[in-house]
């Protein structure tokens, strides 16, 4: 929701919105959240999924883009009703939501997500063991393996170290998928790409 909101009025306009302007936030996250509903009814019920991936976004390096107030107060709601329809379903939410999230992760685990990614390690309070120590035994982990440094300036080797470091740390949660903490960037080293892959062999 935030991502459509945001390209709808911009990004300055948008988290203008949401202090000067609630009660046009609130009616535009509304509609969207009316036409998410809608698609994703029609996804679920006629074409029939085992995951669904929903993406908000509200973290920066160091943290929340957003109040937790404002999360609570103007988003939470859409978000739960889109994970109750999902689990209502059957289907599992796979949940993304970029950067420095951790005091968020109770609340999003409460309303229901499954799976988190990109999993951000290296933002402010992303630390691998403690996001694994916390909430290993509620969620199921998907990413963590850093593309902002270690698969476009690392070596293989650092690579292939990453891998191993995130199966021994994420081993005993929910489950873990390995993968790169968000899209490979175009300087990534194609050698890199494919240690992580045999790494994972």
């Amino acid at each position: 929701m935030p991502d459509r909101y945001c390209r709808l009025r911009g990004m300055e306009q948008a988290l203008q919105d949401l202090l000067a302007g609630p009660a046009l936030a609130e009616a535009i996250l509304e509609h969207i959240a009316a036409c998410d509903l809608a698609l994703t009814r029609r996804i679920l019920v006629d074409v029939g999924d085992s995951l669904l991936f929903s993406a908000e976004d509200l973290g920066t390096q160091e943290s929340w883009l957003m109040s937790p107030t404002l999360f609570r107060c103007l988003l939470k709601p859409h978000v739960a009703r889109l994970i109750d329809l999902v689990h209502s379903c059957g289907v599992k939410v796979f949940h993304h939501d970029d950067g420095a999230i951790r005091p968020l992760l109770p609340e999003l685990i409460e309303m229901g997500i499954d799976l988190l990614n990109p999993v951000q390690w290296r933002c402010r309070g992303m630390e691998r063991e403690g996001l694994a120590r916390d909430f290993g035994d509620r969620l199921v982990f998907h990413g963590g393996v850093d593309n902002q440094y270690t698969l476009p300036f690392g070596t293989p080797e650092d690579v292939r170290r990453q891998v191993r470091e995130n199966i021994a740390i994420f081993g005993a949660a929910r489950g873990y998928i390995v993968t790169p903490c968000h899209n490979l960037q175009p300087n990534t080293p194609t050698a890199n790409v494919l240690a992580l892959y045999e790494a994972v062999n």
